[in-house]
């Protein structure tokens, strides 16, 4: 039988592992980190179409909507996929001009996108939100989606236990067996598992690993000018609003969570997180609660409903260093496999898929455009 590793527990390493364990192979899903702690568990979990200016990622992003729904309805145990569309608006001409632009850049596509009055959105899609200062009509994407992330990393997980994967958690990869080919791992606690190929999906950790086989795709780093990724994750104590769909207000982005809760995002706040912070948790902490500040602004009904900072979570995306995902073999060094991208709460789905198929020997064409081969000719 087959044995694949797979470095790296959250929502894209644990998605391969599982589609892998279904075509009859020995996976074993390793990881330094309780899944629980990690980025996966504290995501935004917006799921769409994502339209960059690139067309296969367009394709990819789309996929990912069908894998998503494909994955759910096979899962047991608590929803976590929610198909309920995405509502965004502005308060400036300049903002409903953009909203606007990106609007018309989806419907060329064929993507679903409507324009919505402030008495619909109020009527159908969130009654009480304060839309003071409106420029222009709302945008609605009625097929977006949101993930509960917590809910979807633990059922996916327990889905691939059923299916035969063994978990080691709390154990980093510390070396690899072998280097062209690559045959297994290197446990901290000394253990050696002997692989016909290894997954790396270790997100922030993957230039660590594949430098253990003189390879590197660059990621984006902290303080790197031109892109933001350290960001911050805010979920709230519940509310008494009932939030049924992704909310993109002017200053704040609202994802219903489960219980009544929600979790809140600013990419504003997120540009102010200094990445050498000498305590990042107090700085998680005190932009956490200039996040909850703006609730009331969008959803007046939290007003005086002693709403607090459950959660606060400062987590720094893995970002390749072009934006795009990188999928693919990693050259010089066979039979080591590397995932990396943002986002993978939106994309772990589809990707469970393609790396599966393509570690079993047939190549996607969904994967062709983001081989990691790209970056060896700078």
């Amino acid at each position: 039988m087959t044995r694949i590793v797979v470095v790296g527990a959250g929502s894209i390493g644990s998605c391969v592992a599982l589609r892998l364990a279904e075509q009859g192979t020995e996976v074993v899903l390793v990881d330094a980190q309780k899944p629980a702690e990690g980025l996966s568990a504290h995501g935004f979990g917006w799921v769409n179409a994502v339209d960059n200016g690139f067309d296969p990622y367009y394709e990819l992003s789309a996929e990912s909507l069908r894998a998503h729904e494909r994955l759910a309805s096979e899962a047991g145990g608590e929803p976590w996929f929610f198909r309920h569309g995405n509502l965004h608006w502005a308060d400036s001409a300049e903002g409903a001009r953009r909203l606007a632009a990106v609007a018309d850049g989806y419907r060329a596509k064929g993507y679903p996108v409507e324009e919505v009055d402030a008495g619909r959105a109020l009527r159908e899609l969130q009654p009480g939100l304060s839309l003071d200062g409106l420029h222009g009509p709302l945008v609605y994407y009625p097929a977006d989606a949101h993930v509960v992330s917590d809910r979807f990393v633990a059922a996916v997980q327990e889905r691939a236990r059923r299916a035969g994967v063994r978990l080691r958690i709390g154990d980093a990869v510390t070396g690899l067996l072998g280097a062209d080919p690559v045959r297994g791992v290197v446990l901290a606690s000394g253990q050696r598992i002997e692989a016909d190929a290894v997954v790396s999906c270790a997100g922030r950790g993957t230039g660590e690993l594949l430098g253990r086989a003189g390879a590197d795709v660059p990621l984006v780093e902290p303080g790197d000018a031109g892109a933001t990724v350290l960001g911050l994750l805010v979920r709230t104590s519940p509310v008494p609003v009932r939030v049924d769909r992704v909310l993109h207000a002017p200053h704040l982005s609202i994802r219903p969570h489960s219980g009544g809760r929600l979790v809140l995002h600013c990419h504003d706040v997120d540009e102010e997180l200094a990445p050498d912070h000498p305590d990042p948790s107090e700085q998680g902490r005190s932009a956490a609660e200039q996040v909850l500040a703006r609730l009331a602004d969008v959803l007046p009904g939290t007003i005086g409903a002693d709403v607090t900072v459950e959660d606060a979570y400062v987590g720094v995306r893995p970002m390749p260093a072009d934006g795009m995902s990188v999928l693919g073999w990693v050259p010089g060094a066979g039979s080591l496999y590397v995932v990396v991208t943002h986002s993978g709460l939106t994309l772990a789905p589809v990707l469970g898929e393609i790396v599966a198929q393509e570690v079993l020997g047939e190549p996607s064409a969904l994967a062709a455009a983001f081989r990691p081969e790209r970056f060896a000719t700078r």
